[in-house]
């Protein structure tokens, strides 16, 4: 019986961690993100540059005072990674429940593209739908 439970809990497990679920987003640049049930992130894309996303994320957190109150940024592009733009914004929630926006600008240069990717963690293993709502408020602060 000791047995059973031990190899149930391990697939559970591995069934749990495993999990990537394509969700549906208010970005017209990229209307399906991935959410990953294994680190509770939230990714999506956008066409636009990383400074114009930056201060969109921050316009998203600062206009909802009631709810949730932008902590600061940490600038990551003076460490080893080497990536032009890279920026995590810290908030708060209600609930000190702890929220990161982090700001990538990634090359592609087999397609010769660049976009910005934006990854929110909402709370210490993530929010779905909380996540969704932050990138809405994203897309509706961006200015095109």
């Amino acid at each position: 019986m000791k047995n059973v439970a031990t190899y149930a809990l391990l697939a559970t497990s591995l069934a749990f961690v495993g999990c990537s679920t394509y969700v549906g987003v208010d970005n017209p640049d990229n209307s399906s993100s991935l959410y990953s049930n294994a680190t509770g992130k939230l990714t999506t894309r956008y066409k636009a540059e990383p400074e114009a996303v930056f201060n969109a994320v921050k316009r998203a957190i600062d206009s909802n005072t009631d709810t949730m109150k932008r902590m600061g940024e940490t600038d990551h592009r003076g460490d080893a990674t080497g990536k032009p733009f890279d920026t995590t914004v810290f908030a708060r929630a209600i609930g000190d429940i702890e929220i990161k926006v982090n700001i990538t600008k990634v090359e592609n240069k087999e397609k010769n593209e660049s976009y910005t990717e934006v990854t929110v963690l909402y709370g210490f293993f993530g929010n779905c739908e909380q996540s969704q709502q932050l990138v809405s408020k994203i897309t509706a602060n961006l200015r095109r």
